[in-house]
């Protein structure tokens, strides 16, 4: 069983943080508006694809099943929603048509997950069953073939290509002119290629010694990942349906860029010091798979050699104890990276909410930003 300490190593993330808690809060109850909107649209889209299905077969039914189960299952539908807010950050005003566009980077989300859960060999996605486990199981019940989880990860990836061609047909059915469907799309491309670029990087870096991994490496997969296609991608994309101005799209990017790198050195913190219930996820599955975050490095550089074998003795292995565990928690707190990944977590917010300061947005927007920089460094999952 997982060592139920979670809450209290919780509580001590966050109470070194300073935040505007009532702006962070009307944040929060914005973004939830926002949720119940674009969850109701990907309902109705997903109904609309399984009409789909049901003309080809079947089988076309369960995979829209899947990826509908897939998707719906928790989520805060940032993403869609920063495309929301950067529509509107630059005078956008027509909800009714932004809103299925936001939904492209939400297929987006779904189609990288579900091939970086077979990547990462992972069982639980939050919370619930992995689709390729899904796939696996499905197998189980109905075939009989001898290889089941090669029959998930196959459909695991068909399925994930499924997901993407949503994200695109997403942005071509708006009712946005040409040119701006086009330079959307662009930017589209541009976002799932820089995160394709990350993920190599990614996938190659845990395959090094991790000596050879430096914190310059680390932030730049953060940088091509998570900072594109969480933040700064749909602030930009939402931007350039708003046909906001070229400063316009710069301040966006600057705050994505920064907030985008924070998300991500505080989810690394997260997977190591999280609620499992929370986090939907095992909290030794970054361990377990060697992952180089920052909080690693950090820890393995300040170490002495009893600390540097405890790290490396659970750093990838799949078999990983409880005890184990709670020693690297102990070393990374006790070599100092805990408070330098904390530290960085904050200047990176806060330099993201400064580039908003330049009265270039919608007032009510930027507050929005700055609220929710503020919630991504301190937010349980």
């Amino acid at each position: 069983m997982f060592i139920n300490k979670e809450h209290h190593q919780y509580d001590k993330m966050i109470e070194d943080i300073e935040v505007d808690k009532e702006r962070m809060d009307s944040a929060i109850e914005e973004l939830k508006k926002w949720q119940k909107k674009i969850n109701k649209e990907l309902r109705k889209e997903f109904k609309e694809h399984k009409k789909r299905g049901e003309r080809i077969h079947s089988e076309g039914v369960k995979v829209i099943e899947y990826l509908k189960d897939y998707t719906m299952r928790g989520g805060k539908r940032v993403r869609p929603a920063l495309i929301i807010a950067g529509y509107k950050a630059v005078g956008g005003e027509d909800e009714e048509n932004i809103l299925p566009a936001s939904l492209s980077i939400e297929a987006l989300q779904s189609y990288l997950l579900v091939h970086d859960d077979i990547m990462d060999e992972d069982d639980l996605r939050r919370g619930d069953d992995t689709l390729h486990k899904m796939y696996e199981r499905y197998h189980k019940k109905k075939f009989s073939g001898d290889r089941p989880e090669k029959f998930g990860e196959n459909m695991g990836i068909i399925a994930g290509d499924i997901a993407n061609s949503f994200a695109v047909s997403q942005i071509l059915k708006t009712d946005f002119d040409d040119k701006t469907k086009i330079e959307a799309l662009q930017k589209f491309e541009q976002i799932h290629r820089h995160t394709g670029y990350g993920q190599v990087l990614d996938v190659t870096f845990n395959e090094k010694d991790v000596e050879n991994v430096t914190e310059k490496d680390v932030l730049t997969v953060h940088h091509l990942k998570t900072a594109q296609y969480t933040i700064a991608g749909p602030l930009e994309m939402g931007a350039i349906f708003g046909k906001g101005t070229k400063e316009q799209i710069d301040v966006l990017k600057k705050y994505g860029e920064n907030v985008g790198k924070a998300f991500q050195v505080y989810d690394d913190m997260l997977g190591l010091f999280g609620d499992r219930d929370k986090l939907g996820k095992p909290a030794d599955s970054d361990l377990k798979e060697g992952k180089r975050t920052l909080l690693i490095l950090k820890a393995l550089e300040n170490s002495d050699e009893k600390q540097r074998k405890t790290i490396l003795d659970a750093l990838g292995n799949r078999d990983v104890t409880d005890e184990q565990i709670e020693e690297v928690r102990r070393v990374v707190k006790e070599t100092g990276s805990y408070d330098y990944s904390r530290r960085l977590t904050v200047k990176l917010a806060e330099e993201g909410k400064k580039a908003l300061d330049e009265d270039k947005l919608d007032p009510e927007i930027t507050e929005f930003l700055k609220g929710l920089a503020d919630y991504i460094i301190t937010r349980e999952v």
